[in-house]
């Protein structure tokens, strides 16, 4: 019994991953690099990354790693690198890595905004007026109601993403709201909230500063991807790659995924992408062209 039970298992999966929808990589014009996995500040309910809530842990990618595949990437058409964690601005070279960064591309940060008070935020800005290029905040701040807020992320999380929100445009910055929506509610309701609650501090949001992504619910079960009729361009894996401290794979929500997993560094990695995942299936749900405002 246990061997029929193995093998319907293995049977599934095989033919789970030869019906999965592919995306071929058209050209690299986003880097992701994940300057840490689980080292984070925070210990956000919704999560997707597994961590161990009585260690903090140091998982930082190595210097020389950034740098070799900076020059790697020198022939693509970059046009944008993301700086992601965990926590990026805990890693202890983040200085030197925005700067690097910065020579190539313009540089997109994805923080969660504890780090950021108001003399991070003029050095922030010190940095940027030295660069051709520009650097955009995107910070993490999950409703505008501040419970609701801090029952997902912790208490303490809003004030602290609001004063980082605030140091920023104070400094000439025009930071991105991140909202995970984890409640499920639709992007009017919520662009209604922030921009009543920012108006309020003097910085009136557009629709450009608001960034809704659907709620992933970890442990989920398996299913088969349907038959979307979704915008390909608009997925992550068909013009970007992350790198990780090891590896590089399709998309930043699967980094560390041994199924997204395309090479070992920015010189040699796979273009072809399968979309056989529970994350894939969302990111598919999100952006079909018969379900645009499911963002749950």
């Amino acid at each position: 019994m246990q061997n029929e039970s193995n093998q319907l298992s293995k049977d599934f999966l095989a033919t789970k991953f030869m019906s999965a929808p592919q995306v071929e990589l058209k050209e690299l014009n986003n880097l992701f690099i994940e300057l840490c996995y689980k080292a984070c500040n925070l210990k956000c309910k919704h999560c997707y990354i597994e961590k161990n809530p009585y260690k903090q842990e140091k998982d930082f990618i190595p210097l020389d790693k950034i740098k070799a595949a900076l020059l790697q990437t020198r022939g693509e058409k970059l046009s944008s690198i993301y700086l992601t964690g965990g926590e990026p601005l805990m890693h202890p070279d983040f200085n030197t890595i925005l700067r690097m960064c910065l020579k190539f591309s313009n540089v997109t940060v994805m923080s969660n905004g504890v780090m950021i008070n108001d003399k991070k935020a003029r050095f922030l800005r010190k940095i940027d007026d030295e660069n051709e290029y520009e650097t955009i905040y995107r910070i993490s701040l999950d409703h505008f109601d501040e419970l609701k807020n801090d029952e997902i992320r912790g208490r303490g999380s809003f004030r602290k993403a609001m004063s980082a929100i605030l140091n920023l445009a104070k400094y000439e910055f025009n930071p991105i709201i991140s909202v995970c929506n984890y409640f499920c509610e639709s992007r009017e309701d919520l662009f209604k909230g922030f921009y009543e609650l920012f108006k309020k501090q003097g910085f009136e949001i557009e629709d450009i500063n608001l960034k809704v992504m659907p709620y992933f619910e970890n442990g989920a079960q398996e299913e088969f991807i349907e038959d979307f009729d979704f915008d390909k361009t608009k997925l992550d894996c068909y013009n970007s790659r992350t790198l990780s401290a090891n590896g590089v794979y399709s998309c930043p929500a699967l980094s560390n995924d041994f199924r997204a997993r395309c090479g070992s560094d920015m010189n040699n990695y796979s273009k072809r992408t399968f979309l056989d995942t529970r994350k894939c299936i969302k990111c598919i749900k999100h952006f079909s062209k018969n379900q645009v405002n499911d963002f749950c």
